[in-house]
């Protein structure tokens, strides 16, 4: 059994990890306050969208969100690329990671509009 026995006490543990308010993260997963209020203390469940919008926002498997078994966290395995990248990010000073992780950042969310 999970150390959260319910899906609201592990949609909740993820928020207050996360230092987000209610209203924060119910705006990111498209719902109202309230429904997620409900969601926490066990009075509603998420719908499967809504289900899925949470392990997305919060990069958690579906599974373990919803019943709280199996693994947490969503492992992909890395390409050669994502290797380099990352033990080359890892070499830099920090002033030059934190520019570069900021270029690439502001690069993909650009991207995402077109």
């Amino acid at each position: 059994m999970s150390e959260q026995h319910s899906i609201g006490e592990r949609i909740k543990n993820l928020r207050t990890q996360a230092k987000l308010d209610q209203a924060v993260l119910a705006e990111a997963v498209g719902t109202a306050r309230t429904h997620l209020t409900n969601i926490e203390r066990g009075r509603s469940k998420p719908g499967r969208d809504l289900l899925m919008a949470f392990a997305k926002f919060f990069d958690v498997s579906v599974d373990w969100l919803a019943t709280g078994e199996g693994p947490k966290e969503i492992h992909e395995t890395l390409t050669a690329k994502e290797l380099l990248l990352i033990k080359a990010f890892r070499r830099l000073p920090e002033n030059e990671a934190e520019l570069h992780l900021k270029l690439i950042v502001a690069h993909t969310e650009t991207g995402k509009d077109s």
